[in-house]
């Protein structure tokens, strides 16, 4: 499984079963995402479900290894871009990480 497969509700769920077993505080969970232009490229809907964006979160998690992960979606999306159908979008999404490498590269 990959983390492109994991749904929202599933994002959620992991969210909250991490909140429970590290007793957070008891603040709302924001379940609505708000209602923004569509953008798959740059801010997906699926991955702004929550108070943190998932990119962050990787970033987060993974520290220096982010540059890594961010590489290897360059790779991903330059990879497939002309099998899904969707080839512009994938290329922008490449793009998108290749930027963001870019930036994790000069220091943040």
């Amino acid at each position: 499984m990959s983390i492109d497969d994991i749904t929202p509700k599933e994002w959620d769920k992991i969210f909250s079963e991490a909140r429970e077993a590290r007793h957070y505080d008891n603040r709302p969970y924001p379940r609505e995402v708000k209602k923004l232009e569509e953008d798959n490229v740059n801010m997906p809907q699926h991955y702004r479900v929550g108070e943190v964006e998932a990119i962050d979160y990787i970033a987060q998690q993974l520290g220096t290894g982010v540059k890594d992960y961010l590489l290897g979606n360059v790779h991903k999306y330059l990879h497939r871009h002309r099998f899904k159908g969707q080839a512009l979008e994938d290329l922008r999404k490449a793009d998108w990480y290749l930027q963001r490498l870019l930036m994790e590269e000069q220091g943040g």
